[in-house]
């Protein structure tokens, strides 16, 4: 009863991280160096198909994702069965690797599927699911059983929803050589192998030779004597360094032991500190250059050259981090909290004399992105001038020690995105083959006929649900398909609508009741879980609303004129400032409720189609918060009328200013 008490409790189990002995790093490293290499000659000058990179990528990393995660949270070693189920993937990738040649050349319907080719496809199937259970969870591994279930047995369902069904043979075929539908090869892998390996190694070869300690540095120099400098410094840095790692959680475990002690000890309660962390830490997937491996599957799904997506998204994200940073400086001056020793905040000397090696790599990568190389070589590019660079100081230089090790970071850091993009290519294999992404799409589309907002907000909260406890790669390869078509033919561009569902994929990790950036930022904190993400969704709650103002305001995104992108961009920034502020309750004073929602109305229309309303709007809130700060003497006196002449309205000193 014991065992199966367990395995069933298994099955809703993440695994952990484990530690690596001195056998178990060579053993990585032996992988983990080729494959560096391999992805850096390839990105240079390599003649290879994407279903064989595919391929040559998943089968090392299969092998150190079982031993870098164990199979259970209560398990802090490698067992016997870890060893495998890594020795089986090694072996069964060698055939995979052998076969290349066929599967290139493959035609469906044509080309025989040995029953060889059928074991390994088998064997790889339950290799990914397990490595999906143990690296990401049971969310997105659910979801995987119910559409595998669904291909299999979806002829008994009646209606809408039935289809002709499907043998096992036929979608395990697909599952291997049918990238163009789906499967573990397809574009979610290639993407990982393509993109995100190269520019997360970029990231750790930065941090490895010393560029975390100059984006703490930065942040503390541009923001540490303001008013609540220690949250801005923690706003600043986060999204510094998440422009460069695009992965949210990563980055509250990168800066948030810095920065959440730092603020806690400047007045700022644990919960507020934690959340602060996880909001500016999500924003990094939005922020370019890097932002994530969404986006680079966002340039597979829809052919947008990656610079444009860039340009595209950078007044929405920084808008992001502007709503942020005035919630924080609200909160700071309205409790007196967040000052830090200015002791503590180095010189632009020390700044520029320690930090400029690390300028040069980002300049080239931006620079190569700009001029519109791909971004593989991009990556390529800034990753060779990291090692460069780092040679022209001792503390920095990357030698061959910290190449290795950084080689084998990259991997094991990699283990749960290599699960996650391998159930992400099942699930289009699933929705693809089924016809169920289009008909889906159709009932989206139908709404959308009705009234765009519904089928806005609708797209908006499916993809939040999808996004609870799924990776982000994950969700947007679900929704990509399913949603994104339907909202382009309602009339949305497809710079639009794929960034609206990306916005809303990368909420979901400050979204209850699985806010995956809160609860990580919570552990460090010592907060309750839940407590942070409730406050993290209200620090961040610009975030739900930009993706709207970008849908009713299209020069948000570049799209039109430069006189409709200044003006949307004007009008939407001024509201966005308006909106933190009432979020916060606070502006030179306490915010009394009507004037909150006179402030939320103004910004709420400041985002909508509605030009001339939304401008007259932040004209009458503009002209009161003025008042506020440039007479403050009328609303003491309107303060103590309201309480008729008997008290003292106690006066909120600290600016900021």
């Amino acid at each position: 009863m014991y065992y199966i008490k367990r395995s069933f409790w298994l099955l809703f189990q993440m695994g952990n991280k484990l530690p690596l002995d001195r056998k178990k790093y060579a053993f990585f490293a032996l992988l983990a160096v080729p494959l560096t290499v391999f992805e850096v000659w390839y990105a240079l000058a390599g003649q290879f198909g994407r279903l064989e990179l595919a391929i040559v990528f998943v089968v090392p990393m299969y092998v150190i994702s079982f031993l870098a995660i164990s199979y259970a949270p209560d398990v802090h070693r490698s067992t016997i069965g870890d060893y495998i189920l890594s020795a089986l993937s090694l072996v069964g990738g060698l055939y995979l690797i052998s076969q290349m040649g066929r599967y290139h050349d493959w035609i469906s319907g044509l080309s025989e599927f040995l029953p060889m080719d059928l074991a390994v496809a088998g064997l790889y199937l339950f290799l990914t699911l397990e490595l999906l259970r143990r690296c990401v969870g049971p969310g997105i591994s659910v979801v995987v059983w119910l559409v595998i279930a669904y291909c299999l047995y979806g002829d008994y369902l009646p209606g809408f929803f039935g289809h002709r069904g499907l043998e096992w043979d036929y979608l395990l075929e697909g599952l291997m050589v049918s990238p163009q539908d789906g499967g573990l090869f397809s574009a979610p892998v290639q993407v990982a192998a393509v993109y995100a390996f190269l520019f997360v190694s970029f990231g750790k070869f930065l941090e490895k030779s010393g560029g975390g300690e100059f984006f703490f540095n930065l942040a503390a120099l541009l923001a540490g004597r303001a008013a609540g400098g220690s949250a801005k410094i923690s706003v600043t840095s986060s999204g510094l360094f998440g422009m460069i790692s695009g992965s949210p959680a990563a980055d509250v475990m990168t800066t948030g032991p810095i920065t959440i002690p730092m603020m806690k000890r400047s007045g700022f309660t644990g919960r507020y500190a934690a959340a602060v962390e996880a909001v500016a830490a999500t924003g990094g997937a939005l922020l370019p250059p890097i932002m994530g491996a969404v986006v680079f599957l966002m340039v597979e799904f829809t052919g947008i050259a990656y610079g444009e997506i860039c340009v595209a998204i950078l007044a929405s994200a920084l808008l992001y981090y502007a709503a942020i940073y005035t919630q924080v400086h609200c909160h700071s001056c309205h409790h007196d909290v967040g000052k830090i020793d200015s002791s503590l905040i180095p010189t632009l000397w020390t700044v520029v004399r320690t930090g400029w090696v690390f300028v040069v790599p980002m300049s080239i990568l931006v620079y190569y992105m700009l001029k519109g190389y791909t971004p593989a070589l991009a990556a390529t590019a800034g990753l060779l001038a990291v090692i460069v660079a780092s040679w022209t100081t001792a503390k920095t230089r990357i030698n061959p020690r910290r190449f290795i090790e950084g080689c084998v970071e990259v991997c094991t850091a990699l283990a749960p995105l290599i699960a996650a993009v391998a159930g992400a290519g099942i699930l289009l294999l699933g929705l693809n083959i089924t016809g169920l992404a289009s008909k889906l799409a159709a009932l989206i589309f139908g709404i959308a006929e009705i009234n765009l907002f519904l089928a806005l907000l609708l797209a908006a909260v499916v993809t939040i649900i999808c996004g609870l406890g799924m990776p982000v790669v994950a969700v947007y390869s679900l929704v990509a398909v399913m949603v994104a078509p339907a909202l382009v033919e309602a009339g949305l561009t497809v710079m639009q609508a794929h960034l609206f569902l990306i916005f809303y994929a990368v909420a979901s990790y400050i979204t209850p009741p699985v806010a995956v950036s809160a609860y990580v930022a919570s552990t460090i904190a010592d907060e309750r879980p839940m407590e942070v993400s409730v406050t993290a969704a209200k620090i961040g709650v610009v975030a739900f609303l930009l993706p709207f103002a970008f849908i009713y305001n299209p020069g948000m995104l570049l799209i039109g004129g430069w006189e409709a992108a200044l003006f949307d961009i004007a009008k939407v920034t001024v509201g966005v400032l308006i909106l933190a502020s009432a979020a916060e309750g606070w502006y030179h004073g306490v915010l009394s409720r009507w004037a909150r929602a006179a402030m939320f109305a103004a910004g709420l229309l400041s985002m909508s189609a509605w030009d001339m309303a939304g401008v007259a709007c932040l004209i009458v809130v503009g002209g009161y918060l003025l008042s506020r700060r440039f007479f403050p003497q009328l609303h003491r006196r309107a303060r103590a009328h309201e309480h008729g002449g008997l008290t003292k309205t106690p006066i909120e000193t600290t600016s900021g200013d």
